[in-house]
Order: structure tokens, then C-alpha cells, then sequence
């Protein structure tokens, strides 16, 4: 529907920079810069909200897509499953479970919860302004994605620390109850799958943009998905800790 050139021509007419359309798209320059030059399209969830930031009129479109099965869900793409989006409903998620927590006076699921939306609120603040700060002191591509992607890895391995040491000071608790133990192991390699998907992304831009090799472009091209499948993970186990929380609980009552 739009080549490159389009996709260029409207960010400018828009007034957007590249830098802040990469921004508003939750990707890097580099991806922006490859959707215009015409190396790869973007996706339909990701050419409507280009659209959508550029505030161009999406109903004759939407006309033209009417007959097509997928255009409801691309629509949905563009107004509900938008990262910052999804990063809202993480994190309200994280918070339920920290309140049900404290309603059912089981301190282990409050204190995860909101241990894992602590580290995500401030990382998600935060990362912003450091973002800000090295694209004020450089214009190279490839310095601001190793300072960016380093700052998102420093917060994966600190979420693999901090629960591993929870499990150490917890040792007894955890004999006591293996299945707890069980799923709350689960945290710490998860932040491991976390700090390894964005450390193989890193090194798939810094080999590509140096050696333009583009073996592990998968990576590159799926990263978004791979991190939600991180956060649906840490969702599930916490998910998991109230099933369980809550057959102990049936079961002390039908003992009664």
C-alpha cells in the first residue's frame, strides 16, 4: 500500500523526526530508517500506528479493509496492543496480584509482585530519561543502542539477584513447601531468559550494523515478541503461586 518514500514523506510533513517516531514505535533509528529505505516493510500493526502518530485519516482505509478478515485485528493492533499499552496492563497485573496478596494475608505473592513491578515501573521511567540523556551526546546508531540495550540488561540481571538471593534467606520455608519453591525458582531464569534475548539482540545490532551480518536477525526481528513472552511467563508463575495459594486454603478449610 506504502512504499518507503511514503512512509518518509508523511513522517516529514508530520514534523516527526526519526528519532521520535522510533520512540513513539517502541523500536531503534535503525528500524525506522530500514521501513523508509525500503529493506524491510513494517508490519500492518506497526504501518497504522505510523500512521495514527502522523494523524493521517484512517477511515478510507479502513474502508478499503473492510472485506479483509484480518483488519479488525489490526485495528486492535494499533489502539490496544501498542507496547506502552501492554507495559500499563503488566504492571496493573503485577499490582492485582500484590493487593490479592495482602487480602489473603500471603506476604510471598505481595512481596514478588511488587518486587517485579518495581523493577519494571522504574526501569520503564527511567529508560526513557537515559534514552533522552545519550541521544543528547550522541548521534551514532550504534553507541545509543549499546548504552540502551545495557540498561535494560542491567535490570534483568538485577531481577535474577534479588530473587536468588529471596531463595537462599527462604531455604526453609521452601523445604516446607515444595511447590512454592518450585515456582518461585522459576523467577530467577526467567530474568536469565530476559537478560539472554536482549544480550543476542544487542549483539545481532552491533554485527550487523559493523559487519552487516545478519545470522541471528531473528533476534532482531522478534525481539518484541520474545519480551512479552518473558512478562507472560513471570504473569503465569504468579498466576500459578494464587492457584496453589488458593487449594491450600480449600484444603485447610474442608479439614476444619
Amino acid at each position: 500500500m506504502l512504499d518507503g518514500n511514503d512512509l518518509k514523506s508523511v513522517r516529514k510533513n508530520a514534523g516527526i523526526s526519526q528519532a521520535d517516531m522510533a520512540k513513539k514505535l517502541d523500536c531503534d533509528r535503525r528500524t525506522i530508517i530500514n521501513y523508509e529505505q525500503g529493506v524491510c516493510e513494517p508490519k500492518a500493526s506497526q504501518l497504522f500506528r505510523w500512521l495514527s502518530v502522523c494523524k493521517i485519516d484512517l477511515k478510507p482505509l479502513a474502508v478499503q479493509l473492510r472485506n479483509i478478515k484480518e483488519s479488525a485485528f489490526i485495528f486492535l493492533s494499533l489502539v490496544i496492543i501498542s507496547p506502552y499499552i501492554i507495559i500499563y496492563f503488566y504492571i496493573s497485573a503485577l499490582i492485582s496480584f500484590a493487593i490479592y496478596g495482602g487480602i489473603r494475608r500471603e506476604k510471598n505473592i505481595s512481596c514478588i509482585a511488587f518486587i517485579i513491578a518495581s523493577l519494571c515501573t522504574f526501569e520503564f521511567i527511567s529508560i526513557g530519561y537515559f534514552d533522552s540523556f545519550i541521544s543528547s551526546l550522541t548521534t551514532d546508531d550504534l553507541i545509543i543502542a549499546i548504552f540502551y540495550y545495557s540498561f535494560q540488561i542491567t535490570f534483568s540481571i538485577a531481577g535474577y539477584y534479588i530473587f536468588s538471593y529471596r531463595i537462599r534467606k527462604r531455604h526453609q520455608i521452601h523445604i516446607e513447601n515444595p511447590k512454592l519453591s518450585l515456582l518461585e525458582k522459576a523467577l530467577p531464569k526467567i530474568y536469565i531468559y530476559n537478560s539472554t534475548i536482549t544480550t543476542l539482540h544487542l549483539i545481532d545490532f552491533y554485527i550487523d550494523s559493523k559487519y552487516n551480518y545478519t545470522f541471528l536477525s531473528v533476534f532482531y526481528t522478534y525481539y518484541e515478541n520474545l519480551v512479552y513472552i518473558g512478562m507472560s511467563l513471570i504473569i503465569f508463575t504468579l498466576a500459578a503461586m494464587v492457584a496453589s495459594h488458593e487449594k491450600e486454603l480449600k484444603n485447610g478449610n474442608s479439614q476444619c
